[in-house]
């Protein structure tokens, strides 16, 4: 047994003062053959350093292989030490046999830099070289699935699998076309690539995709038959529990998507939107107590979520706690940017604590953003009506019926305010 190998087995078995011996007396006295195994075991150890040691002192002696230069570039890749990894790879000429390859990883080189033009060119330019390796047409399909290039992701992806490709690079590649038609809105052809990709190998990732998609076609049912079977495939699982809830949810099932909601927080006290949907279902179930504490618990996993701010701000409108409410959205309004509809709940919180001048001035601030919703302007319109303010009031009431022509309501009160002004 040479060195190399007594450096690998002393690290399986976590000695690591030996390994490191056997490592020094591996560069003085083992064959290069011997080397070049080590740095390739070493590599997919993690051992970054040492096989970089490795490459280096064998670039001495081959100083024409260009995969060792390719290799020390990966590593300084994965080091994040851009520069050099550009030395490197800039050391390989185009006329090597070896300059696909380093096309392949100066594309993954800009890609870290978040250079995906550059990226895609560099594999064009791969792929120009070698038009039929199926190598370059994952990476360019990868590529472009980040890139949220997904038309284009797809063809590369069936490309792969009319060559008879199920998986690549331990990916399933139905489930990325499946991923790919959905984010394009093709919700009937990413559920039959998703089926596809649980019939291939069925993982509780490909069933939890599977569902989502038959949620979002509203097939609750379906949905939430995956949703169980993977529940009890993994219950910790936990991304699970909050979609299945919602599932029930819509097939009206409170008192159980309740449970489900318990079951999951029992797995996962930090999952903030178990709590979201929580408090959803026992708004639902007119359970406002459990609700405002799940609201709360929510917000202290997910103190910038506007969306859970919003959602207990409702709840204290509700209930008609108005200084409470105004409470956290005076807070909220202290940030530089903030959803619109901090204001128009801030006028309706003032309007009721008949602070008239602050409700003013907050309808004011929602307007100019919320000028294109209906429930909005109807409820400035109110406020306007009440406070005499006719000049501005039929400005909103035209900008309502421009949205909203056949309110009978709103058309009487046009027209009586036209007749007397």
């Amino acid at each position: 047994m040479h060195n190399g190998d007594k450096m690998i087995e002393a690290l399986e078995s976590n000695q690591l003062e030996e390994a490191n011996t056997f490592f020094k007396q591996a560069l003085q006295v083992d064959s290069d053959e011997q080397l070049y195994d080590l740095a390739d075991n070493l590599y997919h150890l993690g051992f970054l350093e040492e096989t970089k040691r490795i490459y280096k002192q064998l670039l001495e002696t081959h100083t024409e292989d260009d995969e060792l230069k390719i290799g020390l570039a990966e590593i300084e890749i994965e080091s994040n030490n851009i520069d050099e990894a550009m030395e490197w790879l800039l050391q390989v000429s185009e006329m090597s046999e070896s300059y696909p390859q380093a096309l392949l990883v100066h594309a993954d080189l800009y890609q870290v830099q978040g250079l995906f033009e550059a990226s895609e060119q560099k594999l064009l330019k791969a792929k120009k070289l070698l038009p039929d390796e199926p190598v370059i047409y994952f990476a360019l399909a990868e590529l472009y699935f980040s890139m949220g290039k997904y038309a284009q992701a797809i063809r590369g992806y069936e490309e792969l699998m009319t060559q008879g490709n199920n998986e690549f690079s331990g990916i399933n590649l139905a489930s990325r076309c499946g991923a790919s038609y959905s984010a394009l809105g093709d919700l009937e052809q990413a559920s039959l690539y998703f089926e596809q990709s649980v019939e291939e190998n069925e993982t509780v990732d490909a069933l939890f995709e599977l569902g989502i998609t038959y949620f979002q076609q509203k097939e609750f049912k379906r949905a939430n038959e995956l949703f169980f079977k993977l529940k009890d495939l993994d219950p910790s699982y936990t991304s699970v529990y909050p979609n299945l809830a919602r599932g029930l949810e819509e097939e009206n099932h409170l008192e159980k998507a309740a449970e489900i909601i318990r079951e999951g927080l029992q797995m996962d006290q930090y999952n903030y939107e178990l709590f979201s949907v929580g408090a959803e279902i026992a708004l639902k179930s007119e359970h406002e107590e459990i609700a405002e504490e799940y609201y709360l618990a929510a917000q202290v996993l997910a103190p910038e979520n506007e969306g859970l701010q919003l959602a207990y701000i409702n709840l204290l409108l509700k209930q008609e706690r108005f200084e409470d409410a105004i409470k956290i959205i005076e807070e909220a309004l202290s940030h530089e940017q903030v959803d619109p509809q901090f204001y128009w709940n801030a006028a309706l919180a003032y309007d009721k604590l008949e602070n008239y001048e602050k409700a003013d001035k907050s309808f004011q601030q929602a307007y100019s953003l919320l000028n294109q919703n209906k429930e909005f302007l109807k409820d400035y319109i109110y406020f306007l009506r009440e406070s005499g303010e006719r000049l501005i009031i039929k400005t909103v009431l035209s900008e309502y019926l421009l949205l909203e022509p056949s309110d009978g309501e709103m058309l009487e009160l046009s027209e009586a305010i036209n007749t007397n002004y």
